[in-house]
């Protein structure tokens, strides 16, 4: 990515720029941050060619394209303005090589990466042919490439197959070298449709496999009079593939394969939808990795345009503390800011806790595999909540922050909507921090506490996001409490540098945008594989059955994904299946796998859907082992499931502080405080909070400022109750073979089993 020049703009349709990924024919493709927080690759029609009514139409396709066309295997659409004085189009940012970098720089795909290559293509350019279009540009260097698979870009020339409205006679639309021959001659005689795209794949895949294009190099009157006369070079291609390619490469267009029958040849053996195991190099691994991991250190941005008055993207307004005898400063009482109230809240306990299980010895080398993979990827009712800010250290009765200088902690979280138990654990784990660190007599300071609770809304949690941003007592925050109000968050926070450590957010997509703020202070969900794996193993399965629910979007992937890269690694055979979203049981399923004679069973997805799944095991006899990953350690999954959900282990990165020895006085601390055992994530965010103000107390006095803080904390090792608590520059824990807990559902409730071993 090359940085932005000064004639770039710093904002586009309220998109910051961040850099240039390239420049093409037509414009420039720049790396942007969209308002919530995600990343996109945004085209721009470049300015000597908007006005040209040929080709903004052109660009206006393209878009029209690009949202009819649903597919995991094409990159989707996020947002477009093809009638802007300067039209520009989103697409979500793949931060993998294409192909052609790729096998240029790394050598040829094996027979398993063509296999999921050419399978996942053909899925994409299905979806293509279904919507009624015809891509006609398949070539190397529009397939991007990500670990679970290609993705198909550029619809720029893709129509319909009797649209003739951007060409002209004897004008060559689409990249020579790659064009089926009705493209590069129309006086054969065959009209372009569907079979075009499938001989052009054909040529994609020929040169995956040998690192030569299938005809040749050269001029490219050359190329258009081999690609119709000339039999394509497959010297290289693997034996099993050859007679695929040559078919796919047929003159004529009806001796081509359908492209289901690709996918039926290439990837016989799997559904259409699975997550494959690990198809690319280690190179390329290598490589997405640290593109995925470019936006930690993107550049300042020099400002050309700010509209509207909008502060300069890049820069942070550092928070100065209040002078020594201020109050504490406390926001307007709202529905969504709850301050100063005094009435603990009662919850309901799903969790029996048992004593710990001992972690078994971590090997070096599943330590070593589960750091790679860490730089990989790269109920019901108003509640009331205790008073902020007590202080209960004996003074005379004189306020402390009269004689102390105050700062803020805040609380972002969900106290109203679906994960409102989880959000008031955290809440009260801050808390009970905060109270216990402003009774010292020794507290360099007095620190308030602000809760916000966003409902689990996202455009809730940015609108938050901004108020505390834009609040300079507030030095850091804890939260949010879900993936998506955190993606929705982040980019306020980290707008104004605002530390924010996160304690139940899983997605690894949260670490790998660029959040110079965030810290990531759990493993995220990909990592847990890692502990499901040697689980699943330890029962001596011989086969696993792999299920994702593609209702459960990135969730599941993250999970599934990397599974199945371990369970191949060990050796251990096991059968993939995805169940798309439009499925309301898994009956076929389960009947499917069990026919395959698996005898154990992973399952990622949510709590409604798992519970389904978990039923249908029941009514089948089932009653072997079950792993799943921290989505279902919840009691909507005990409810729904009832006793369907007994036997299930779920993998998930909280303790029970009632069996870690270590947090005993924490636990009898909770308990006095508000009359209940500490709910799951409370001692997690117990421990971030007072990370954060032994980072704060260790600063001088005239250097608590948001900035250094996070510099701090990015520094600290920090002991905690539940684990130690160390930062990686991309704002990840630090990888120590630890943060997977084992949790059995008994008799209806969560059983804790202590640290996961990360060995069968």
């Amino acid at each position: 990515m090359e940085r932005l020049r000064s004639s770039d703009p710093a904002r586009i349709a309220g998109h910051r720029l961040l850099g240039r990924l390239g420049v093409g024919g037509m414009g420039v493709v720049y790396l942007a941050r969209t308002a919530t927080g995600s990343l996109v690759a945004l085209k721009v029609l470049a300015a000597e060619y908007a006005e040209d009514a040929g080709f903004r139409e052109r660009f206006r396709r393209e878009v029209e394209v690009a949202r009819r066309v649903d597919s995991p295997w094409a990159v989707p659409l996020v947002d477009a303005d093809p009638d802007a004085e300067a039209p520009w189009l989103a697409t979500a940012y793949v931060p993998g090589p294409s192909l052609a970098e790729a096998v240029t720089s790394y050598g040829p795909l094996d027979e398993h990466g063509l296999r999921v290559l050419g399978g996942r293509l053909a899925l994409a350019l299905g979806e293509v042919h279904r919507a009624g279009l015809v891509h006609r540009d398949l070539k190397p260097g529009n397939v991007l490439l990500a670990p679970d698979g290609p993705r198909l870009i550029d619809f720029g020339i893709a129509r319909a197959p009797e649209d003739h409205s951007l060409t002209a006679t004897g004008f060559v639309v689409g990249t020579p070298g790659y064009l089926a021959p009705e493209q590069a001659d129309e006086r054969g005689g065959h009209s372009v449709g569907g079979p075009s795209d499938v001989f052009s794949l054909g040529c994609v895949l020929a040169f995956a496999a040998t690192g030569r294009p299938p005809f040749g190099t050269g001029a490219l009157d050359a190329l258009l009079y081999r690609a119709v006369h000339d039999a394509a070079d497959l010297d290289g291609v693997p034996a099993a593939l050859a007679g695929l390619l040559s078919r796919c490469l047929a003159k004529d267009p009806a001796l081509r394969p359908e492209v289901s029958e690709v996918v039926g040849e290439l990837l016989p053996d799997e559904p259409s939808d699975d997550a494959p195991a690990s198809w690319l190099p280690e190179e390329v691994v290598a490589l997405i990795a640290r593109r995925s991991t470019e936006a930690l250190a993107l550049p300042d941005i020099e400002h050309t345009e700010i509209a509207g008055g909008a502060s300069p993207a890049g820069t942070s307004a550092a928070a100065t503390a209040p002078a020594d005898g201020a109050p504490i400063r406390t926001s307007p009482r709202s529905a969504a800011s709850v301050d100063d109230t005094a009435s603990p809240a009662s919850g309901t306990d799903d969790t029996r806790p048992t004593a710990a299980a001992g972690a078994p010895g971590t090997p070096a080398r599943r330590r070593a595999l589960l750091l790679g993979a860490g730089v990989l990827l790269a109920g019901g009712g108003a509640t009331a909540w205790w008073a902020a800010g007590r202080n209960d250290a004996p003074d005379g009765g004189k306020p402390a922050a009269a004689r102390r200088p105050g700062y803020t902690v805040a609380f972002h979280g969900d106290l109203s909507g679906d994960q409102r138990a989880t959000g008031a654990a955290q809440e009260h784990g801050l808390r009970l921090a905060v109270e216990q660190f402003n009774a010292r007599r020794d507290a360099p300071f007095q620190v308030g506490v602000r809760a916000e609770d966003d409902g689990g809304d996202p455009a809730e949690a940015a609108r938050l996001a901004k108020r505390l941003a834009d609040d300079p007592t507030v030095l850091a925050v804890v939260g949010p409490t879900t993936d998506a109000t955190a993606t929705s968050a982040l980019a306020a926070y980290d707008a104004a540098l605002v530390p924010v450590l996160a304690v139940s957010p899983g997605a690894i997509a949260l670490s790998v945008q660029g959040f110079r703020s965030f810290l990531h202070a759990r493993l995220p969900d990909s990592l847990l594989p890692f502990f499901i794996d040697p689980f699943l193993r330890s029962t001596h399965p011989r086969r696993v059955g792999v299920v994702m629910d593609r209702a459960a979007d990135n969730y599941g992937w993250e999970i599934i994904g990397n599974l199945t890269k371990q369970l191949t690694a060990a050796g251990q055979p096991f059968v993939p299946r995805v169940v798309g979203t439009l499925r309301t049981d898994f009956e076929n399923t389960v009947d499917d796998l069990l026919a395959a004679d698996a005898d154990s069973f992973a399952f990622a997805g949510l709590p409604d859907r798992a519970a389904s799944f978990a039923r249908t095991l029941r009514e089948r006899g089932y009653s072997g082992a079950r792993a799943t990953g921290p989505a279902l350690l919840d009691p909507r999954f005990l409810a729904e499931a009832e006793e369907a959900a007994d036997g299930w282990t779920i993998v998930a990165p909280v303790v029970d502080p009632a069996g870690v020895p270590e947090a005993k006085a924490f636990v009898s601390a909770y308990r006095k405080r508000f009359a209940e055992a500490p709910p799951r994530y409370a001692a997690e965010a117990y421990d971030v909070t007072s990370l954060v103000l032994t980072s704060l107390g260790d600063l001088p006095s005239k250097g608590r400022t948001r900035e250094n803080l996070l510099a701090a904390l990015r520094a600290a090792k920090y002991k905690g109750v539940t684990r130690t608590y160390a930062f990686q520059k991309n704002g990840l824990p630090v990888i120590d073979g630890t943060g997977g807990y084992l949790w059995r559902v008994e008799d209806g409730a969560f059983v804790y089993g202590g640290p996961a071993p990360l060995t069968a």
